[in-house]
């Protein structure tokens, strides 16, 4: 596990990290994620009887909307609101690659 904070930016999205090392590396604290998780905003893999253990790919997500929080005063409900919208840009940012990678060289460009 990377031990700089900037560092879980390369993750793998296929890593699995602790609610602990989620907390470090996106600024928000282990309450605040477990709010998240109550407001069914963010989904961990596994409850187990020790920590909750999420995946990589919740870092960037959770560490905009972090950075957006503290920019705009926002409270954690908010946060939750928002991170859902940064996850459904993303997964749409991502099928306009897909699509644009179906189309002919030429009309790529436009």
């Amino acid at each position: 596990m990377p031990q700089d904070p900037s560092d879980y930016a390369s993750l793998d999205t296929s890593t699995v990290i602790t609610l602990t090392e989620l907390a470090q590396c996106c600024g928000l604290s282990a309450a605040e994620l477990d709010e998240l998780v109550d407001y069914n905003a963010l989904a961990p893999l596994a409850n187990s009887a020790i920590e909750r253990t999420f995946s990589a790919h919740w870092v960037m997500p959770l560490r905009t909307a972090a950075r957006m929080r503290l920019d705009f005063d926002l409270d954690v409900f908010t946060v939750a609101i928002l991170l859902g919208k940064l996850i459904q840009i993303e997964l749409l940012e991502r099928q306009v690659q897909s699509l644009q990678a179906l189309l002919p060289e030429h009309l790529r460009q436009i």
